[in-house]
């Protein structure tokens, strides 16, 4: 069926008034849809544009903290190149200061570094009795040497006595024998000995015979003044 058939069939102010309906039906119904999907383009373009924004800060968060662990890693690394060279400088003193120990100690005590024995500490306490003295003798080990050492401390103890010198012999004081010693490391060696009543102690003069196994190695000559100390 045509146009002009439908317009005969219905006659024209029917046919205008249905035709307007179905016009005004197809823009209601365009004008819907049209709506319906601008509001859920809309709605999208709202989500694309939240999301954007929160990627946005998001990066911008990202950035901060990379700039921020960027600054950081910059001074670690700064701190460690720093640390390295002043560990390095360290280390080159400390080898200049072993030389120049191992100088003076050629100069001032060649015998150290052939014994590999040092004293270490020396001290002579008064007791209760008259005259009577405890000595108290610390040996050490050098570093150079790292087996066992053994041998023997002889004592000389020199002053004056009536207005003239005199020395006495430890040995002569107490008749025990010179004082023996085997250790590793480190030893304290004790004893006590009687002196004349005259006599006025000045200084002290310490020999040791040094010995690793059953080798010589040297002899330890030492001289300390005579100085009395509290006992505990």
């Amino acid at each position: 069926m045509n146009y002009t058939e439908l317009k005969q069939r219905f006659g024209p102010y029917q046919f205008y008034a249905l035709s307007l309906v179905i016009l005004l039906l197809t823009g209601y119904l365009a004008f819907s849809f049209g709506y319906k999907l601008s509001d859920e383009q809309q709605t999208l373009l709202n989500q694309l544009k939240n999301s954007s924004e929160s990627l946005r800060l998001e990066n911008a968060d990202l950035s901060r903290q990379v700039n921020v662990m960027s600054v950081e890693l910059d001074i670690a690394t700064t701190t460690q190149r720093k640390l390295a060279e002043e560990t390095e400088l360290a280390l080159a003193r400390e080898v200049s200061l072993r030389k120049e120990l191992g100088f003076y100690q050629q100069v001032m005590a060649p015998e150290l570094s052939a014994t590999g024995l040092a004293i270490d500490g020396f001290a002579v306490e008064k007791t209760l009795s008259e005259n009577y003295y405890r000595l108290k003798l610390v040996l050490l080990q050098q570093d150079k040497i790292k087996a066992t050492l053994n041998g023997t401390v002889q004592l000389m103890i020199h002053g004056s006595e009536n207005g003239h010198p005199k020395s006495y012999s430890l040995t002569s004081l107490n008749d025990q024998g010179p004082l023996a010693f085997r250790f590793k490391y480190f030893q304290m060696l004790e004893q006590e000995f009687t002196l004349p009543t005259d006599f006025l102690a000045e200084k002290v003069v310490i020999t040791a015979d040094v010995y690793k196994y059953k080798r010589k190695l040297g002899e330890l000559n030492k001289t300390f003044d005579w100085s009395l100390s509290t006992s505990e």
